[in-house]
């Protein structure tokens, strides 16, 4: 065993000299620096942007008064009384009474009686306005339980309680769907039952525990719609993206590894050593994955600074609520990331793995490092073109079973492509690449 460790040891010792890694090193953090900064950009032109698309409340309100006046469609005199009100009442968009309001006059257009309701938004009555709503309302499932919530615990719709309404809103948009949907099936925007109750669960289990921060439920980077939805974990969570810039880097390493040696002539000096054939390769082998890691591992660190740097460290600590076996639960967010990285890592060593048996088989490192990076870039697509035609045996294509977050989440492109299913197939071909490396290693001549 000691034998063992200081051939890893000298494998270290020769990728860490070569001036190639140090310059993946850099490249790993620079496409960090790269990621933070192309979402600090977005950020900021979605705030410009906003800043130029808007102009103040009542500006807008006349303009749409304007319009009615001057095009005078069926029933306009209705809405520009609703638009007159907000102006006259000086409510801004995100006050709890413009949405009551648009709701009101859109209903009292079909001949509903809207006079009750008006005293509670003269008043500012939020509380009147939900007790009012709950004797008299002909209410959809998730607006009765929204207002008997906030009723009953002094929830107002103020916007110093925009993280809490929020999940409210959730919760009865699922309340609502799920009321509708029956047993089975799926709503109008395609969630189905489960999914409708996993967002009740989670809702509720925040606001009974007052965790109004998920970062389970904040929109991945290039979903984000509104500035502010750019922030630390959006960010951060995205960088797994960068693990396939690791992997082309683990490539380089891990299809260089063998072929050089033979292709240069050192290989000689390693076989005069007292040490069987197969220990010097399973010693290459553990350095390139275990440099693949260090340099996962590196990616993960700097992101965290970097991110911080550029988007600030708020919500650091904010958990990540999700459900597993019907149960709420919680962990650290940066543990969650962590083992997203983990998962993302598989294509890595499947791919470096590849790499390393072709580099086991030729002289040419080029050659190895080509075609391994090249499966990696269309394998993917040749399994998807593969699943358009309808070949389901592709499902046993190591490319269709290297995604196991997408696998696990149970969006793979196969039907019934289950978690167990991938790491089986993983595993087999794994086992092929390393008897391979094995057999075109220790037969080789020098």
């Amino acid at each position: 065993m000691a034998r063992f460790f200081k051939l890893v040891k000298n494998e270290y010792i020769k990728v860490f000299r070569k001036l190639s890694t140090k310059i993946m090193i850099a490249l790993i953090i620079l496409a960090a620096f790269a990621l933070s900064g192309i979402a600090l950009i977005g950020k900021m032109s979605m705030e410009n942007y906003s800043d130029d698309m808007y102009g103040s409340d009542t500006e807008d309100y006349q303009s749409n008064i304007d319009w009615l006046e001057k095009t005078q469609p069926e029933g306009y005199e209705l809405e520009v009384a609703m638009w007159q009100y907000l102006i006259d009442n000086d409510i801004a968009w995100e006050d709890w009474r413009y949405g009551v309001l648009m709701t009101m006059f859109s209903d009292a257009g079909a001949g509903s009686d809207i006079s009750n309701v008006i005293e509670y938004l003269d008043n500012n009555d939020w509380r009147g306005y939900c007790e009012y709503m709950l004797a008299n309302g002909n209410l959809a499932e998730g607006d009765r339980w929204e207002y008997q919530y906030r009723v009953d615990n002094d929830v107002s719709f103020d916007k110093s309680n925009k993280k809490k309404n929020d999940i409210i809103e959730k919760v009865n948009d699922a309340k609502t769907s799920l009321a509708a949907l029956g047993e089975g099936g799926q709503s109008e925007n395609g969630e189905g039952r489960a999914k409708l109750e996993d967002t009740v669960s989670v809702g509720l289990y925040q606001l009974d525990n007052n965790k109004l921060d998920n970062a389970a439920s904040a929109p991945s980077l290039f979903d984000t719609a509104e500035a502010d939805e750019v922030n630390f974990w959006s960010v951060f969570l995205q960088s797994t993206s960068l693990i396939t810039v690791v992997a082309l880097l683990v490539i380089v390493v891990a299809g260089g590894t063998v072929s050089s040696e033979f292709s240069q002539g050192t290989v000689k000096f390693l076989l005069i050593n007292p040490v069987k054939r197969w220990k010097i390769l399973v010693s290459k082998y553990f350095t390139a994955i275990t440099v693949g890691y260090i340099m996962l591992a590196i990616l993960f660190v700097a992101m965290i600074p970097i991110t911080g740097l550029m988007h600030g460290f708020d919500g650091f600590f904010t958990p990540y609520i999700y459900i597993s076996g019907g149960e709420v639960k919680e962990l650290p967010t940066l543990l969650y990331a962590a083992r997203q990285y983990l998962l993302g890592s598989v294509e890595m060593v499947v791919m470096s793995t590849l790499a390393f048996a072709i580099s086991s088989l030729v002289r040419s490192t080029a050659l190895a490092i080509g075609v391994s990076v090249f499966a990696m870039c269309v394998g993917s697509t040749v399994t998807l073109l593969l699943n358009q035609l309808g070949q389901d045996w592709a499902r046993f294509l190591v490319f269709a079973n290297t995604d196991l977050v997408t696998i696990a989440q149970g969006n793979s492109m196969f039907a019934q492509h289950s978690l167990t299913f991938a790491v089986f197939v993983l595993a087999a071909h794994m086992v092929v690449f390393l008897l391979t490396a094995w057999d075109g290693f220790t037969k080789r001549s020098v």
